[in-house]
């Protein structure tokens, strides 16, 4: 998630610091504000659920999964993949840009993809579900 060298994730440390803090000051308030942020304004029964989803979470292990999604680097790894990848990105993510995509696909060692779903935000799962499974079908083999 944190910009270094040739790698925009979209955030920096002190953006992150400030993610942190904030689930840490006012979970509950994070978390309508987070499902806000990450999931296609235009479906707000999706916002909906997202935030009620996190909202089950106990705040003591919403920290430290915070702490550990957000400062996890596997980059290194990325020239060590040797399986085919496919890489689903959406169209406007604010919490994982389309660079991100394009610098996973690039230091990928075997054979990626770049599929792209027409929604904006992190979840294309919720927000455009068949479009999401015709990318999943397509990788698979399957007809949908």
């Amino acid at each position: 998630y944190i910009n270094i060298d040739d790698y925009e994730g979209g955030f920096d440390d002190a953006t992150i610091d400030g993610i942190i803090s904030s689930i840490e000051s006012d979970y509950e308030n994070w978390t309508s504000n987070f499902a806000l942020l990450v999931v296609d304004n235009s479906d707000p029964i999706s916002v909906n659920n997202l935030a009620k989803c996190l909202k089950r979470m106990r705040h003591e292990f919403a920290v430290p999964l915070a702490k550990t999604v957000f400062r996890s680097d596997k980059r290194d790894i990325l020239d060590k993949v040797t399986t085919p990848c496919t890489i689903i990105q959406t169209t406007n993510d604010i919490v994982v840009p389309g660079s991100v995509a394009d610098y996973m696909h690039k230091k990928i060692k075997g054979k990626s993809t770049v599929e792209i779903v027409n929604t904006n935000g992190h979840f294309p799962q919720l927000t455009a579900h068949l479009e999401f499974l015709a990318v999943l079908a397509g990788v698979l083999g399957f007809e949908i």
